[in-house]
């Protein structure tokens, strides 16, 4: 009997202490510790107007030209979109446009569609680039990920540099790729992608946010072999995913965890876990500094009202409160004690200079860093330096 009753006293204080942690991570995470954020006031930012909800933004350095998903906010917020699990029956055609936003010349460049069916929708969430510029100097290929009526797929195009054209390749679909948020490929034919959630709707997918149930994932495709597969498992709502220079590190920001998951690429293309660092914020899409290798995490500061605002169809909710985590190579003396990486906030905002911030991207050899919104108008144009020198 005494036996007995350790092992219960044991197991119950297991439960407390998982679910302490549970409740102080939720706590943290959502904000309500946190006071309200200010106006940003630090730095050289300006809005370029012309465009709405680029909730994606990937810069190819060579010709200093940001690809964007972009799309139309009136139909991310009132008719139809997945992300935010706004599914309705409508039979509208959604076609959303990707720009260019050419940073040397300060000028917005619609791409045009080929070869695209004219009747399937574009409804754009996240994007990836790949280039091959060994072999083939003057090419791209760019992913999206496509949130159609029908469901949701991964699309491949080709665009020739300086050109306002993305000429369609292919469209992935797979039992696999349920519900995705972001994509970043490593070959012209080989992509991994986040799973959000573990349920496309429903009641099931509404209880996982609240109760922030790991049950998103990452899932590995290639063309050449044919094959699709989840390579990362039980994952706290994994947003953006990114890779390092030579893709042999894979870096997914989650949302409902918090966490930036740095992990090393297999020569199979498995996934093992590294690392995971706890930013204490609710992160969406992320991307690297192509000099310094550091990791940029565009951060919601208040997940409940980001949840108010996502679902708002009267236009009258507050903008939601953002941040900016820094990660770097640790240098400090705990390096020495295991700890690789440090993380610093260097932008917050009220959303007075955009309605939200879903990525954060840097231009280090053209002094830029640009922010996108996933609903709302424009993007945002910074001093990098003004940013890093103040911080």
């Amino acid at each position: 009997m005494q036996n007995a009753a350790t092992i219960i006293v044991i197991i119950i204080a297991v439960i407390t202490a998982l679910s302490y942690n549970w409740i102080d991570e939720s706590i943290t995470i959502s904000g309500f510790r946190r006071p309200d954020i200010k106006p940003y006031e630090g730095g050289k930012c300006r809005v370029i107007e012309g465009i709405e909800t680029c909730e994606d933004i990937v810069i190819h350095h060579r010709t200093g030209h940001a690809f964007m998903a972009c799309g139309d906010k009136t139909i991310r917020s009132q008719v139809f979109y997945p992300p935010i699990n706004l599914i309705t029956d409508t039979t509208q055609l959604i076609r959303d446009t990707p720009y260019i936003y050419d940073i040397n010349n300060d000028k917005l460049i619609p791409l045009e569609l080929k070869n695209f069916p004219p009747e399937e929708d574009f409804l754009l969430c996240g994007m990836g680039i790949y280039e091959d510029e060994k072999n083939e100097p003057n090419k791209l290929y760019v992913f999206f990920t496509n949130h159609k009526k029908t469901g949701s797929v991964i699309e491949i195009f080709e665009h020739i540099l300086n050109t306002n054209e993305l000429v369609h390749l292919s469209t992935v679909k797979n039992d696999l790729i349920i519900t995705p948020n972001d994509v970043v490929p490593v070959s012209k034919d080989e992509f991994y992608v986040t799973n959000d959630h573990g349920h496309e709707t429903g009641f099931w997918r509404e209880f996982g946010d609240i109760t922030r149930r790991p049950w998103g994932n990452v899932v590995f495709h290639s063309s050449i072999t044919n094959t699709t597969e989840i390579v990362a498992d039980s994952i706290r709502y994994p947003n953006g995913i990114t890779s390092n220079w030579d893709n042999s590190k894979i870096y997914v920001g989650t949302s409902a965890g918090g966490e930036l998951l740095i992990y090393d690429r297999k020569s199979n293309n498995k996934l093992h876990l590294s690392e995971s660092l706890f930013t204490g914020l609710s992160i969406d899409n992320i991307s690297v500094d192509e000099q310094t290798g550091e990791i940029y995490c565009a951060a919601t500061q208040k997940p409940l009202a980001a949840l108010v605002y996502m679902r708002d169809r009267t236009g009258t909710a507050p903008p939601q409160p953002a941040a900016i985590i820094k990660v770097s190579n640790n240098t400090a003396e705990d390096k020495f004690y295991g700890i690789k990486y440090s993380q610093k906030i260097i932008f917050e905002d009220n959303g007075s200079i955009l309605p939200s911030v879903s990525i954060a991207t840097a231009d280090r050899q053209r002094n830029v860093m640009l922010l996108g919104t996933f609903r709302g108008d424009g993007i945002a144009r910074c001093e990098l330096e003004s940013l890093i020198e103040i911080n």
